[in-house]
């Protein structure tokens, strides 16, 4: 094999795989080189910057002509916004508050991270490479996350165990509103721009690609900046390997579990295959960027809290 070969695969896979190796990178990065993160997130401007900037990208990207068709499907609509803004959230946060851990703060971050809805980017998208209905994994992505900026705070209140701390409901919501909505519903008003036989529609179609790459990026950055002020206060010198490693191996329990409730709620509903594989693959994710604005929004005295009450 050349040096040629390799080298064209390796980048191939860097392209493919941007958005888990920038995340992998921020790490390091902020672990290793904590200050340049912490001076540009100082204040929580930037955070909040990168998630306005976010959401109006996807915004760009929300296609609604397609998912009509799909409207028609009730049961497949109901039951997948029903698992992905309630069943699902249930259960892993659930579970979650009953995990016996030491790091408290681990607990809360996959609470928060398990009440929210689905992924707005991969899920439709892996829907359609398995063969699942593109239009109900898109209908459900939109629906699950205009829904979802509603839903998530009161699912946090039931389930983050707050009941020791004032938790900000509605500013929350209001924050939320504000920062996901708003923006979100101005980048697809864009689309509908008719300047000059709508620039605007056919520049996201056009470069597609970097506006994905410049969203990754966006997304990248915010626990980049959360990385390094947490190295550079010192907050990750009491987290320990066993933890890390407990973080994962349950998150990855819970993503299986997913798969196992959205496929047998699908097969009990009858749902033809396609249908299926829109619920099992939308169904089962959750979005990360969402759960980054909540984190960036929850007061002090919530993030930091010395223990979770068992």
């Amino acid at each position: 094999m050349s040096g040629e070969n390799v080298s064209t695969r390796m980048l191939k896979f860097a392209d493919a795989q941007c958005l888990p190796l920038g995340l992998v990178s921020a790490v390091l990065m902020g672990i290793a080189i904590p200050w340049v993160g912490y001076s540009i997130g100082t204040g929580g401007h930037m955070s909040i910057f990168c998630v306005v900037c976010l959401f109006f990208i996807a915004g760009l990207k929300l296609k609604h002509e397609e998912a009509k068709a799909a409207l028609k499907a009730y049961k497949a609509t109901s039951a997948g916004l029903a698992s992905i803004l309630c069943i699902t959230c249930s259960i892993s946060s659930g579970l979650t508050m009953a995990l016996p851990m030491q790091n408290d703060d681990f607990k809360l971050g996959m609470i928060i991270f398990f009440c929210m809805p689905c992924t707005i980017n991969s899920g439709a998208v892996l829907a359609k490479q398995a063969g699942g209905n593109f239009a109900m994994a898109l209908l459900l992505t939109v629906a699950g996350n205009l829904l979802g900026i509603f839903t998530c705070p009161v699912l946090l209140y039931l389930f983050a165990d707050l009941k020791d701390t004032s938790f900000p409901l509605g500013s929350l919501l209001g924050k939320l509103v504000g920062t996901v909505f708003v923006p979100m519903m101005c980048g697809k008003a864009c689309l509908s721009i008719p300047w000059n036989d709508h620039a605007i529609r056919k520049g996201v179609a056009t470069y597609n690609k970097r506006i994905t790459l410049l969203s990754n990026g966006l997304l990248i950055c915010i626990p980049w900046m959360k990385i390094s002020q947490s190295m550079q206060n010192g907050d990750l010198a009491e987290v320990s390997l066993g933890d890390a490693i407990a973080v994962l191996m349950w998150t990855m329990l819970m993503h299986i579990l997913f798969l196992g409730i959205n496929y047998g709620l699908g097969v009990a509903l009858k749902l033809e295959l396609d249908m299926l594989k829109a619920l099992v693959m939308v169904g089962s994710s959750k979005t990360l960027p969402m759960a980054l604005s909540v984190l960036t929004f929850l007061p002090p005295q919530v993030r930091s809290r010395p223990h979770l009450d068992q």
